[in-house]
């Protein structure tokens, strides 16, 4: 028997670990994330971010978690995309999406996790002559922050929406599970645009697209190493050779 794994095999295996890890490790940054203060707040939210000696690390960990996340949902098209039809068709699109939606958050987090930790800290101890100068240069980082933080979820939103509808209208995994990443990413794509208009805010919507998104990777995880194990086996199986036959010798 041929013991060679399929690639296809691996890279969603791998997948399927990396949709979890990533989840857990943006909930757990969320956590240590300081957030006593109304974030439109920003006087008070620029001394509290100033006053924090985790911002960087935090922020860190939250890139880091995208990354694993936004890496499972790229390692998800080699799954849904195996089976010709309606769903392998909008797979691609999905791709194209994730890889887009992580180098925004790339971005994202260089502005929030770096950038503006540094302008409130130099505002922080700026001299009385040039606090309100320092204040407008941190404010103006906070804006490019909302406006990249808009983009991103809604990024975001409309990847799990298309491999939603890919996964919906494909045979690989239950049809309930894309629905349930479709309704979590317009949820995205709604609060993105909230976000865009408003900043932000406490929101039911973000709140309930989180908690649909946690539950659809442990979902998507145990599905992905599933079909993992399946493409292996497979593989196995079509690579082994059929019993040879002895050929007639002539009498």
């Amino acid at each position: 028997m041929d013991a060679r794994i399929a690639p296809e095999a691996i890279t969603t295996r791998i997948g399927a670990v990396a949709l979890p890890l990533g989840i857990i490790m943006l909930l757990v940054a969320e956590f240590f994330h300081p957030q006593r203060e109304h974030p439109m707040d920003n006087p008070a939210v620029f001394m509290e971010y100033a006053q924090s000696n985790i911002w960087t690390a935090v922020h860190l960990a939250q890139y880091f978690g995208f990354l694993l996340l936004l890496g499972g949902l790229v390692a998800l098209f080699y799954s849904v995309g195996a089976e010709p039809g309606a769903g392998a068709g909008l797979a691609p699109f999905g791709l194209a999406a994730a890889v887009t939606a992580a180098a925004s958050f790339t971005v994202l987090q260089a502005v929030d996790g770096i950038a503006l930790k540094r302008a409130v800290d130099a505002w922080a101890s700026a001299p009385a002559d040039q606090e309100t100068a320092a204040f407008a240069a941190a404010e103006a980082i906070r804006w490019t922050e909302i406006g990249m933080n808009s983009l991103s979820f809604f990024l975001a939103g409309l990847t799990l929406f298309l491999y939603g509808v890919a996964i919906a209208l494909g045979t690989v995994y239950p049809r309930w599970v894309g629905l349930l990443a479709g309704v979590s990413g317009v949820l995205f794509m709604v609060n993105g645009v909230v976000v865009a208009y408003e900043g932000f805010g406490p929101s039911i919507i973000r709140l309930v697209a989180i908690l649909l998104l946690a539950v659809w990777t442990f979902v998507m995880a145990f599905g992905m190493w599933r079909y993992g194990g399946r493409r292996r086996i497979a593989r196995s199986e079509s690579a082994s050779p059929g019993p040879t036959r002895r050929s007639a010798s002539p009498r």
